[in-house]
């Protein structure tokens, strides 16, 4: 027997519900959602190029991830991004290894869980069939699978956003469901601060809803919320010395969003690299920079708010047309991608056929957000139940509407639109004539309005950085010639510093030094002003003997990337070869400072104590480099050769 929650001062009305829906329901929810997600990582990881090769965020998190399964410090300030989703990720490596494929299952396995979550929290607010139609739409929804082998924090915010409105839905039962609710929300803030927004709708929903007891539960509710936070707050603080609630990533994102080049959808500072720690030592280059001394990160994300309102001082016409497009582009129909075209990776998988864009309709989304609409409109009457939902999607829209807009930003949305699309089906042909046109009447008008190529939806995709991306994937997983067919094709359509690098990368694998000349010598022509562009010069110039020119080269790196390890660890490499072993140290120093776990630049520091008779200090620099990476064999055969 089912309850469904009632408006205060109303009785509830027990509901006789299908006992073989009840007891079977979520086991189908999960096996079907459980199936789908194995089969998409079964063919990702036998086609895709980057299924063993993260990039950008993805990698990111990998690499933090990697730093906590070691028990090592990966960032020496306040965090720049919330750590929950890295710290989850860090866990499942030290109880599994770091087995990609694995990971993902247990991923898969958190999803289909979600499903089940839909289900539940259907029967609390509408009834047992209703969620069960949610949980499985829920479970064929082809982004949701998508994300769900992705690296990447959603997989993680929706199970916890999802359990913490069941637990909310259930307060009725006991008070304690509510606190445990706070803390469900409470960790999805330090997955993504975001939820900070909806947590503040909340509280004041639930200070001033009628119930006598409304205050003492608020701030019960207030004081879980801040639990799993608080020990963030304090760690920033003893960090940085000053106050970084969860993470200082907000001003960085505030000026993508809100500059005189911004789209609403590039998630790039103009005039920075696009690579994830290229753009970060650009954004922190910058603002130093401007000051003329060192910056602290919260200060760094100051100092680009403060970039970011000047904007709107400036041109407040412009900075409020450009708001309204990242509006429009939160409901269309069209996926913005982020981290990777989903429109060109989809074509690895089963959901090549799932996942579709015409000029006049998109899938899945441009058809799930009008039935939610209509859903809206037909379930009316249960407005009072349905606050919570209303709010947490309107507050998620909003916090994220100032920044940029992405698939991935949206997505936890999209249970919520599910269950709303289903409902409003099931109630459809019990409503009066009039109700159901009207009802038709949205969903058609929300069907053409957010299905139309307006304001960049449905844009032209960047085939060239996708194949870039592809060969970049196949590259790092030692397939070279699909990574050189995807790169010749890329080249074809765009002479970008990034695919040039790789190109000339992959020409020095295959010792064909000349030709991978020729293509630095075109990267450094065409791209003067970018660091990439002159180390890879630099690498090819050193592969040939040319050490002089070599030196000038990373000197170059070095002088527009100066927070970049790579330029320091190729200068000290220089300098190691031609026996200048201080000039080395002072080199490796540098780049351990700009990044104190680059085990390239550890490892050559500790062949500086080696040759200089510090035997003793390089075993220790071995160890450690060992212990960032326990593969790297050039350690481990000097510390065999060191006994």
């Amino acid at each position: 027997m089912g309850r469904r929650p009632q408006p205060a001062g109303r009785k509830a009305v027990t509901v006789k519900e299908p006992e073989p829906l009840r007891r079977f329901g979520p086991v189908l929810v999960f096996a079907l959602a459980f199936g789908l997600r194995l089969v998409y990582l079964l063919q990702a990881r036998a086609n895709d190029p980057l299924f063993y090769a993260p990039q950008l965020d993805g990698l990111y998190h990998h690499q933090w991830a990697l730093a906590v399964s070691r028990g090592l410090e990966f960032i020496n300030d306040a965090y720049f991004r919330a750590p929950l989703y890295p710290l989850f990720l860090g866990m499942l490596y030290r109880l599994f290894g770091v087995n990609l494929f694995l990971v993902r299952l247990v991923q898969a396995l958190l999803g289909s869980a979600g499903c089940v979550l839909v289900m539940l929290l259907g029967r609390r607010v509408f009834d047992l069939r209703t969620g069960f139609y949610a949980g499985l739409m829920m479970a064929v929804y082809p982004l949701l699978i998508f994300f769900d082998g992705e690296l990447l924090i959603p997989v993680l915010l929706i199970f916890l956003l999802l359990a913490g409105f069941v637990l909310l839905y259930q307060e009725e039962r006991g008070w304690f469901y509510l606190p445990l609710a706070g803390l469900c929300f409470g960790l999805g803030a330090i997955a993504r601060p975001n939820v900070l927004v909806f947590v503040l709708a909340l509280f004041f929903w639930l200070l001033l809803r009628p119930h006598r007891r409304r205050l003492s539960r608020a701030l019960l509710f207030g004081l879980a919320v801040l639990v799993p936070i608080l020990p963030v707050t304090v760690r920033n603080y003893i960090k940085s010395r000053s106050f970084v609630l969860i993470a200082w990533q907000a001003g960085t994102n505030f000026y993508i969003g809100n500059n005189e080049y911004s789209d609403g959808t590039t998630a790039i500072v103009p005039g920075t690299r696009g690579s994830w720690w290229g753009g970060y030592n650009d954004v922190k280059r910058i603002a130093e920079q401007t000051a003329g001394r060192p910056l602290r990160g919260v200060e760094i994300d100051r100092f680009w708010i403060s970039k970011g309102l000047e904007f709107w001082r400036r041109s407040p016409a412009r900075a409020l047309l450009l708001t309204l497009r990242k509006l429009y582009l939160w409901f269309a129909g069209y996926e913005v991608s982020n981290n990777r075209d989903i429109y060109f990776f989809k074509r690895f998988t089963f959901l090549n056929w799932l996942i579709f864009q015409t000029p006049v309709f998109k899938f899945p989304f441009g058809f799930v957000l009008p039935l939610a609409l209509a859903g809206i409109y037909l379930t009316r009457k249960k407005w009072r139940v349905l606050v919570p939902v209303y709010l947490f999607l309107g507050a998620w829209c909003l916090s994220f509407i100032p920044f940029f807009v992405t698939e991935r930003y949206r997505l936890p949305t999209v249970p919520f639109y599910l269950l709303l699309a289903v409902a409003g089906v099931r109630s459809f042909f019990q409503r009066e004539r009039r109700e159901r046109t009207f009802a038709g009447l949205i969903f058609a008008g929300a069907l053409i309005l957010f299905n139309l190529n307006l304001a960049g939806a449905g844009r032209k995709a960047d085939m060239a950085q996708n194949l870039f991306q592809a060969a970049n994937g196949w590259y790092e997983t030692g397939r070279l010639e699909r990574a050189q067919t995807a790169l010749e094709q890329a080249l074809a359509l765009d002479s970008a510093t990034n695919i040039l690098s790789l190109q000339a990368t992959i020409l020095l694998a295959q010792n064909r030094i000349e030709e991978a000349e020729k293509i630095a010598q075109a990267a450094v022509r065409l791209h003067p002003q970018e660091a990439d562009a002159w180390g890879i010069a630099g690498n090819v110039h050193a592969a040939a003997g040319q050490l002089d020119s070599a030196r000038l080269m990373f000197e170059r790196v070095i002088e527009l990337d100066p927070y970049g390890p790579e330029g320091w660890n190729n200068l000290g490499n220089l300098h190691l070869s031609t026996g200048e072993l201080e000039r080395a140290r002072f080199c490796y120093e540098q780049a351990l400072r700009n990044s104190p776990n680059f085990v390239l630049a550890l490892f050559h520091l500790g062949l500086v104590d080696y040759y200089q008779g510090r035997k003793d200090s390089a075993h220790l620099r071995w160890l450690r480099v060992l212990e960032l990476d326990p593969e790297f064999e050039k350690a481990r055969r000097a510390l065999q050769e060191l006994r």
